[in-house]
């Protein structure tokens, strides 16, 4: 740590004399800092920009897609109409009618009976298949108390407690759909039933299922039968009517579901079926007691079942015992032709047209099948919001303020212009070589405004709505065209290259001569209009084969047999204005686009600045700590001087005194 010496000796303020001296060698670093600050404020307005332009992008990239451009709908009569539908690219416009005789339904195998134990009314509570243990108290029926205790009672101890307990109730056990369930009658005609109170300890009427069951004439009735299997524990233990007698293999639709009665729960084996591939879904239905397998998809398939042990016969899943799914009946020409379908989802009636059958009716039901407006509408005017925020972000950050002198940031900035310009031109461009009737965005709605427009007003880009709309009824096939028409290869000849696919680059007319040697080496060249050869290059293909790499955008497809034929591919330039205009995005967005070279240029730029600002702070302090010293100096000597001149006066007045 410096020492340092402020004016003891001569009374200086060294410190601000110091901080005034450096301030002039300051200036540098200021006028660093102040350029640092407007470099990173141009480094932001431009990634500002680069994300604009990102968005504009993704706005655009729908747009050269024919699935959004040429779109249809399917627009029922009125709002209760018996299907759901969809409409692809290519759907024939028209309109048409349905009528639904019948709908598709699943196949299913149910257990032909319980599979449960049937309960012992004889046995006591605690140790009986109910559906729930029964807690020891008293339930209430009439208004009368009837106590029960699971661990000595039994069930027709219950069922003699209540008849004999004055509740003015008979109480018997009934065999409802083949399993015993629990009746309370009344004891004379319309007398009152009145089961259960906030008061009862004991739950025995909701595990008979009487709690909330309805009343009949005068009875009520458990709504479920008293012994249901136990799904949670092994099979050995589940109180099945018929014991699984051993380990085995239940095969349904083929699918192998092996099982191991003392590991393996009913839960268990419903779970694994489902997880399989076996093409149904199981399910346990605790009301009816049984198992039930429903096939995945409709139509009158069967569900075949075959086991190595007896699970099958334990779960009274016999296959002869299925009842089949019905086919979809409908027809499209009001009855007079019936169609067939295993699905209620119809895809083939109506070209590119998917219905999904919901009801029957008696009667046809009319539809229209039309263009699709309003989500291509949509993505136009994304498109143009996007655009438009690009060119307000530029014409912001480049403006000039006369009267407060203040200049927006890219103001001068000549590469952020050239986007601005660009973007302009290429959306006003026609598009190339198009095969629709319209040329440009304007023919379709899209513009800076109509000709003849105020000046000032055509700074934006303006959508005419009802234009788009009335050019995609006419034509979207053309829209589609203007927005986003690519390049077409066509092979004209076809040699030891029997197919072609994709998009050729760069989207340049003229044809590829591909010749071949017969075992599998290639030569492609490219020739313009005027024959001129323009480019060339080799590769390899086997029979069979195919190649991506030869010919960049394209996916060349060889014969079985190389004979050393020469093929040539013929490519037409198409390009719409959206796909020129996305081309242009994506190259300056690009790994070596503008966006990226002029962000890294800024930060470049920053670094430099940065190491400029070390290098002069470096010497401020090394000019500091040289006046510190200085000034340090100056005050020792000082204050020397004035220590000696004390002395010297001292000497003075000692003198004079002794004269």
């Amino acid at each position: 740590m410096s020492i340092t010496f402020d004016g003891l000796a001569s009374g200086l303020n060294t410190q601000d004399i110091i901080s005034k001296l450096l301030r002039v060698e300051q200036q540098p670093i200021n006028r660093l800092n102040q350029r640092k600050q407007q470099i990173q404020k141009e480094r932001d307005a431009w990634k500002d920009l680069g994300t604009r332009l990102q968005n504009l992008a993704s706005a655009l990239s729908s747009l050269v897609q024919r699935s959004t451009v040429v779109g249809f709908t399917v627009r029922p009569s009125d709002s209760n109409a018996p299907f759901t539908a969809s409409a692809r690219p290519g759907a024939v416009a028209g309109t048409y009618s349905i009528q639904i005789q019948q709908l598709a339904t699943s196949t299913t195998l149910r257990s032909t009976g319980p599979i449960g134990a049937e309960i012992d009314p004889n046995a006591v509570l605690n140790n009986t298949n109910l559906r729930s243990g029964v807690t020891a108290g008293s339930f209430t029926i009439n208004g009368v108390a009837i106590t029960v205790d699971p661990a000595v009672d039994t069930l027709n101890d219950v069922v003699d407690r209540i008849n004999a307990s004055g509740a003015g109730v008979v109480a018997s056990l009934v065999t409802v759909d083949g399993r015993l369930r629990l009746k309370i009658e009344a004891a004379t005609p319309g007398g009152p039933l009145q089961l259960g109170a906030l008061g009862d300890t004991s739950n025995f009427l909701s595990v008979t299922s009487l709690l909330g069951a309805p009343r009949t004439g005068d009875a009520i009735v458990g709504t479920r039968s008293l012994a249901v299997v136990k799904t949670s524990v092994p099979l050995n233990q589940a109180m099945l009517a018929t014991p699984v007698s051993g380990a085995g293999t239940l095969t349904i639709n083929g699918v192998a579901i092996n099982y191991d009665p003392a590991v393996d729960s009913l839960s268990t084996i419903v779970n694994r079926i489902n997880s399989s591939n076996a093409g149904v879904t199981a399910s346990y239905d605790a009301t009816s007691d049984r198992v039930v397998l429903t096939a995945k998809t409709t139509g009158s398939l069967s569900i075949t079942v075959s086991d190595t042990g007896n699970l099958a016969t334990a779960l009274g899943l016999d296959p002869n015992q299925q009842q089949l799914g019905q086919n979809a009946v409908y027809s499209l020409d009001g009855g007079a032709t019936w169609q067939y379908s295993a699905s209620n989802i119809v895809s083939d009636a109506i070209p590119g047209v998917t219905l999904t059958l919901t009801r029957t009716m008696s009667s046809p039901y009319s539809f229209t099948v039309e263009p699709d407006t309003d989500g291509a509408v949509s993505a136009v005017r994304r498109f143009v919001d996007q655009f438009n925020s690009v060119l307000s972000f530029i014409a912001e950050k480049t403006s000039y303020d006369a009267t407060t002198k203040t200049a927006g940031t890219l103001l001068g900035d000549s590469a952020v212009r050239a986007v601005e310009s660009t973007l302009r031109r290429l959306v006003t461009s026609p598009a190339i070589n198009a095969g629709g009737r319209f040329r440009t965005l304007a023919d379709v709605g899209i513009s800076f405004g109509p000709v003849g427009s105020a000046v000032g007003t055509t700074n934006q880009l303006q959508l005419d709505e009802s234009k788009l709309r009335a050019a995609l009824q006419e034509n979207p096939d053309a829209v589609f065209e203007l927005f986003g028409a690519t390049s077409r290869a066509t092979l004209t000849t076809p040699g030891d290259i029997v197919r072609v696919a994709g998009t050729p680059r760069p989207p340049a007319s003229g044809r590829y001569v591909i010749t071949s040697d017969g075992a599998g080496n290639l030569t492609a060249e490219f020739r313009d209009q005027a024959n001129q050869l323009l480019w060339s290059a080799t590769g390899t293909i086997t029979a069979g084969g195919s190649n991506t790499t030869l010919v960049p955008g394209l996916t060349l497809s060889a014969a079985t047999t190389l004979t050393g034929a020469t093929s040539e591919i013929s490519v037409t330039q198409q390009e719409g204005v959206l796909t020129q205009l996305g081309r242009y995005l994506n190259g300056i967005l690009g790994r070596d686009g503008l966006v990226r070279v002029r962000g890294d240029a800024f930060e470049q730029q920053l670094r430099s600045i940065d190491q400029q600002i070390d290098r002069f702070q470096q010497r401020l302090d090394d000019r500091k700590a040289q006046l510190v010293r200085q000034f340090a100096t100056l005050e020792r000597i000082l204050a020397e001087m004035q220590t000696q001149g004390t002395q010297l006066q001292g000497q003075i007045v000692k003198m004079l005194g002794a004269s």
